[in-house]
């Protein structure tokens, strides 16, 4: 008894006090400071890229799938600064927007009031555009449908305009780090294809040009040769 006496007063602190908690009596490490992630989602889906500024109509996008408002990606081409792979405006797609019948915003006495829904959605799904779903544009016609869409409903023709559907025209909004690798590879090799190709219109220009000299030439030293005019005699 006596032992058992000594063990409870060796836990309890010998004072009568309760039992201590393992969390007291072992120091754990503190967790790492979580990032605001609604927050980071707010930033990029109803913001600009380059602006900051709260995203409006028109609104485009890039190949690597970042949001902008037109007016801002103007600016940044008068200005020749920014981001270093948008050098002219086919470098981004104006989108093709689907409104979400359930986001309400209003200004009440020069106040903003907003019920935090996505101004967008899917118009297949109904989703949110909001960050919490994958969602895609086609770089073609501009259309923007969610990932799930393109699962369950898939078809080789846009969801929302019928228009032509490319893989390497679908582009992820705001993906994470692994689709921005994928995106940006595709961006190089498309930019390759580009030069590559003016190249060969080039060549092709130029080899008409000495086709059509060459032509004009040959015609001139017939019509020497019919008017008795010999040369090298």
């Amino acid at each position: 008894y006596n032992e058992y006496k000594s063990y409870l007063s060796f836990i309890m602190g010998g004072d009568g006090g309760s039992i201590p908690r393992r969390c007291e009596m072992v120091k754990e490490k503190p967790k790492p400071e979580q990032k605001d992630r609604d927050q980071d989602m707010v930033g990029k889906w109803r913001h600009c890229a380059i602006s900051g500024q709260p995203l409006t109509k028109p609104i485009v996008a890039c190949r690597l799938g970042r949001l902008y408002n037109k007016d801002a990606v103007i600016n940044q081409l008068l200005n020749k600064t920014g981001k270093s792979h948008i050098k002219k405006l086919s470098d981004v797609k104006e989108l093709n927007l689907f409104p979400n019948a359930d986001h309400k915003s209003e200004i009440k006495a020069d106040i903003y009031i907003d019920n935090y829904t996505s101004p967008y959605a899917c118009p297949v799904t109904g989703l949110e555009m909001s960050g919490r779903y994958r969602f895609l544009f086609n770089f073609k016609c501009g259309c923007v449908i969610s990932e799930k869409a393109i699962t369950e409903v898939p078809t080789e023709t846009c969801h929302k305009c019928n228009g032509q559907v490319n893989s390497d025209d679908m582009i992820i909004i705001n993906g994470n780090e692994q689709d921005l690798e994928t995106l940006t590879e595709r961006l190089v090799k498309l930019k390759e294809a580009s030069k590559k190709e003016k190249k060969a219109k080039k060549d092709s220009k130029s080899k008409g040009k000495k086709s059509a000299s060459s032509i004009i030439s040959d015609e001139k030293s017939a019509k020497k040769t019919e008017n008795g005019e010999f040369s090298g005699f």
